[in-house]
């Protein structure tokens, strides 16, 4: 069944975005997304392929498409896994999917596979675990992509008006060297702010403005009013 899902996402390919998604997603030597192949895909068309067939796929079968080369075959395969676990109510069940999701860590191995999915998989099941070890391990392990997991699921978290964990990773991965976890522990802090923890936020920043990374910094207050903007940049 697995090669049929492939077949039918290898029917949309498109050469000339192709050629785009390369260059937007760093494929060249020595960067992020070093030799990842595109199809040249929208993110519409894979999730109308694993709309389509989530269903009728064992996560075996996601196994293979998750171990595709091809960058959208991946996605796909990902966007199959949100749509299984948010039709389970079984608690067992949603521990499997997220079980699969973390040994294919290896295979989540860009920004927009983690933010397709992380979210909708490991925020809402570790939302309602009291053991949070595995997220921290998580954030602990010096590998960019499981470090982007951690923080990204936090996004369902603040969703949820849970603040205090997703503080505590952002604290702790603050000053990462890599622009892309900068920007995400910006982004969560954004909504953090934007569904009610301003105070937390703004506190927060200020405890850390001589030193924040600046791209944290500017996603943090995108939402904020000018003036309160234009304050905390001048703080910096």
């Amino acid at each position: 069944m697995w090669e049929k899902v492939f077949n039918q996402l290898e029917t949309l390919k498109n050469p000339e975005k192709a050629i785009q998604k390369t260059k937007y997603f760093k494929v060249a030597e020595g960067q992020y997304g070093e030799g990842d192949i595109f199809w040249g895909l929208t993110n519409p068309q894979a999730h109308a392929v694993a709309k389509e067939n989530f269903k009728s796929l064992e996560l075996s079968e996601v196994s293979q498409l998750l171990k595709s080369e091809i960058h959208e075959v991946r996605f796909a395969a990902l966007s199959i896994l949100v749509l299984k676990y948010k039709k389970l109510k079984d608690r067992n069940l949603k521990k499997e999917i997220v079980n699969f999701y973390l040994d294919h860590i290896p295979y989540i191995n860009n920004w927009d596979l983690v933010d397709c999915s992380t979210h909708y998989i490991i925020g809402p099941y570790f939302l309602e675990e009291k053991d949070k070890s595995i997220l921290i391990g998580l954030a602990e392990s010096g590998h960019l992509w499981s470090e982007r997991i951690a923080v990204i699921a936090m996004l369902h978290f603040a969703n949820e008006k849970s603040f205090d964990f997703p503080m505590y990773l952002i604290e702790k991965l603050l000053f990462h060297e890599h622009d892309l976890m900068r920007k995400a522990n910006g982004w969560v802090l954004r909504e953090i702010w934007q569904k009610g923890g301003n105070e937390l936020v703004e506190k927060f920043l200020l405890k850390h403005i001589s030193n924040i990374p600046r791209t944290t910094l500017r996603y943090a207050i995108e939402k904020f009013p000018e003036e309160k903007r234009k304050y905390y940049l001048a703080q910096k």
